[in-house]
């Protein structure tokens, strides 16, 4: 589990450090759309198999813990 949540970490502190990315946070335009939105969609696509990750390393530990078998 710790693995999945450092994973689910990285998503998570790209987006949050977004607006202090000088690279990130400017005028110019990546793909003909501002940096800041195609920064972000890219890290929203990513964030969708952490949280998948996590929620697989939840069940399967919870499974383990009451002897079910997935």
């Amino acid at each position: 589990m710790p693995l999945a949540l450092t994973l689910l970490a990285v998503p998570v502190v790209a987006l949050l450090a977004a607006v202090w990315l000088p690279f990130v946070n400017g005028p110019q335009l990546w793909l003909g759309l501002p940096s800041l939105l195609v920064w972000s969609v890219g890290w929203v696509l990513t964030l969708t198999p952490a949280l998948a990750c996590v929620e697989r390393c939840r069940l399967k530990t919870a499974a383990a813990l009451t002897g079910e078998e997935r």
